[in-house]
C-alpha cells in the first residue's frame, strides 16, 4: 500500500492556465479538481501540507515564499505569476502590510466567524467564461457590484443560502457548484442596480480604476491608490451614523437609512452588508467629488472634529494628514479657561430638567469640547466624583 501523501515529490499532473485576475484558491482550486480531489486533500498530497490546516486560514492571503516557490515549481509557471494570483500582490496600493495573518479592512475577510462572509461572485460572469474562475476583485471591500453586468454581487447560493467556500466544494468539471446542495451557481438570479443607483456604479468603477493605475486624481492631483484605500477605511467609520448621518445631495441617503433601520429590526442572513458597503463606498466617492466643498461640508454638518478624522489611523499617510489638517480646523486642546462652578452649575442645569448628566452632555451646556478640552475633563471627573462621595456619606 503506498502511503498516504506519497506524491508529494511529483509536480502537478494537470494544470489550468491562470487567468489574469484570478485568486490563487480559486485557481489551486481547479488545479485539485483537473486531478479529482477535493482542494484539502489535493493540498495534503501534493504539497506535503495539512490540508485541513491551510484550508483554515485565509490561503488568498498568506505570506508563505516556501509555498510560492513550491507552486511555482510544481505548476511549472514563474513564481511571480503565482504571486499575481495572491492577495498579497496588491500590498502596496491596496494596503501597507504589517505580516499580519488576516486581511486589513480594505479586503473582505472570510474567516471571521461573527460574519460569516462568503466568497462574492457574479453569476453572469461565471456564466461567461469559457473556464468558470473567481475574481481578486471579488475580495475587494470596496467592490459590491459588477460594473459590466450592472447587478450586485452575492457570496452565497441563491437554492440554499450556503455561504461560498472553495475549501468546501466537491470536484466538478467546472467551479461553479454549490458545496451544500450541488445547485449551479451560475442560476443565482440577483437584483439589478437600479437606475437611481448608478452614481453608485460610477463609485465602484473610480475605485477600481484608482487600483490598476496605481493612483487617483483628485482636484487635478495624482494621489497613490494606498493613501485614498487607507483614508476610505476610516471614512467609512465617520459615515457609518446610520439615521444620524447629514449627507446634504448625496443621492441614495434615504435608503441607506432605510437599510440600517431595517438591519436594527431584524437580521438577515442574505445581502445587507453587501448593500451596506456599496452605500458607503458610494459616499466616500461623493466625498472626494467636488472637493474640497463635500468634505467640509460632511463635517461641518456632522459636527466632525479634526481629532475625529485622524484618532485611532493606524496608516496615516502625509497627503490625508495635511488634507484634514487643511479642511478641518484643529480645536484648541487647552481652549478658554473653565470654572468649577460653571461645570456644577450645568450638571444641576440638567439634572434640574431631568436630563442625562454625562460628559459631553455637560459639555455641551459649559460650550467646550468633552474630551479635548483637559481642564474641563479634569474639573468634570472630579466634581462628580465629589458628588459620588456626598451620596455615599449621607
Amino acid at each position: 500500500m503506498r502511503r498516504r501523501g506519497w506524491v508529494e515529490e511529483y509536480d502537478f499532473l494537470v494544470i489550468p492556465q491562470p487567468q489574469p485576475d484570478e485568486l490563487l484558491s480559486s485557481w489551486l482550486t481547479r488545479t485539485a479538481f483537473a486531478h479529482d480531489y477535493p482542494l484539502t486533500t489535493f493540498i495534503s498530497m501534493f504539497l506535503k501540507h495539512d490540508g485541513s490546516a491551510l484550508s483554515r486560514i485565509d490561503i488568498d492571503f498568506k505570506e508563505d515564499p516556501i509555498l510560492f516557490e513550491k507552486l511555482a515549481h510544481k505548476s511549472r509557471f514563474p513564481i511571480e505569476q503565482i504571486v499575481q494570483m495572491s492577495l498579497r500582490s496588491e500590498e502596496g496600493y491596496l494596503f501597507e502590510s504589517d505580516h499580519g495573518l488576516y486581511p486589513p479592512k480594505q479586503i473582505r475577510k472570510l474567516k471571521d466567524k461573527r460574519t460569516h462572509y462568503g466568497l462574492m461572485f457574479c453569476p453572469k460572469c461565471l456564466a461567461e467564461d469559457t473556464h468558470p474562475y473567481w475574481r481578486k476583485q471579488w475580495r475587494y471591500t470596496f467592490n459590491n457590484v459588477c460594473s459590466k453586468h450592472k447587478i450586485f454581487l452575492t457570496d452565497r447560493c441563491g437554492k440554499c443560502y450556503e455561504r461560498i467556500r472553495l475549501t468546501k466544494m466537491k470536484p466538478s468539471d467546472e467551479l461553479v457548484y454549490c458545496s451544500k446542495c450541488r445547485r449551479d451557481l451560475r442560476l443565482t438570479v440577483i437584483p439589478h442596480v437600479p437606475k437611481l443607483h448608478m452614481f453608485g456604479l460610477k463609485a465602484v468603477t473610480w475605485f477600481i480604476d484608482g487600483l490598476q493605475n496605481g493612483y487617483f486624481d483628485i482636484a487635478g492631483s495624482r494621489i497613490r491608490s494606498l493613501f485614498v484605500f487607507e483614508a476610505y477605511t476610516n471614512l467609512s467609520r465617520l459615515l457609518d451614523r446610520g439615521d444620524n448621518l447629514l449627507l446634504d445631495e448625496f443621492p441614495m441617503l434615504e435608503e441607506y437609512k432605510k437599510l440600517c433601520r431595517n438591519h436594527e429590526e431584524y437580521h438577515s442572513r442574505k445581502a445587507s452588508p453587501i448593500y451596506r458597503n456599496f452605500y458607503i463606498t458610494t459616499m466616500i466617492y461623493f466625498l472626494f467629488q467636488n472637493y474640497p466643498e463635500n468634505i467640509q461640508k460632511f463635517a461641518q454638518d456632522n459636527n466632525l472634529t479634526h481629532r475625529d478624522f485622524v484618532h485611532g489611523f493606524k496608516h496615516i499617510s502625509f497627503w490625508y494628514q495635511c488634507m484634514i489638517d487643511e479642511l478641518v480646523s484643529m480645536q484648541n486642546k487647552i481652549g478658554r479657561e473653565i470654572s468649577e462652578s460653571e461645570v456644577v452649575g450645568a450638571i444641576n442645569y440638567l439634572k434640574n430638567r431631568g436630563e442625562k448628566v454625562t460628559q459631553e452632555t455637560v459639555a455641551g451646556i459649559v460650550g467646550c469640547h468633552f474630551t479635548i478640552h483637559k481642564q474641563y475633563v479634569g474639573i468634570y471627573k472630579k466634581t462628580i466624583r465629589q458628588q459620588q462621595k456626598y451620596y455615599i456619606d449621607h
